[in-house]
């Protein structure tokens, strides 16, 4: 009964949801997807990294409405309007890129619907130099070479 409740009183409360909390290796790439309702499916989406007791946040990437890909620095954000979904990738993570996001739909200035995900980057050096750059090369298809070995994440 409450739940119906506030949702009768905040009805786009719910407009875009996703995981909680995800977790990556450092180095990696780490990708994040965010769903939505029917009615946000032609507008911006958004990744944001939040501050200031997550009020506020700086966007990392933004698509204008459309299914296109948009690449802002390390991150990517594709919209897939029939699934209505959009898919957050952030490349090279780093113990910096720790902490909350938001995935949002904007429709205008006062109308955006967002939700939170807790990013958290494993700093370990659990490997090698060379096991390192073996992990690296299944990952993102990059061959080890010398110059490789010498950007060991540590």
């Amino acid at each position: 009964m409450r739940i119906v409740l506030v949702w009768m009183l905040f009805p786009g409360i719910w407009a875009v949801s996703g995981p909680s909390q995800v977790t990556a290796h450092w180095g990696s790439s780490l990708s994040v997807s965010c769903s939505y309702q029917q009615g946000y499916k032609l507008h911006s989406k958004v990744w944001c990294k939040t501050y200031f007791f997550k009020i506020f946040c700086t966007y990392m990437a933004q698509t204008d409405g459309s299914e296109a890909a948009v690449t802002q620095g390390r991150v990517s954000i594709r919209d897939n309007h029939t699934a209505l979904a959009f898919t957050v990738t952030m490349r090279d993570v780093t113990a910096k890129d720790t902490g909350w996001y938001s995935c949002g739909a904007v429709k205008s200035l006062w109308n955006n619907q967002w939700h939170k995900t807790e990013v958290l980057v494993s700093e370990g050096k659990a490997e090698g130099a060379r096991g390192w750059c073996w992990r690296r090369q299944r990952e993102d298809g990059k061959h080890c070479t010398e110059q490789n070995l010498s950007l060991t994440p540590w």
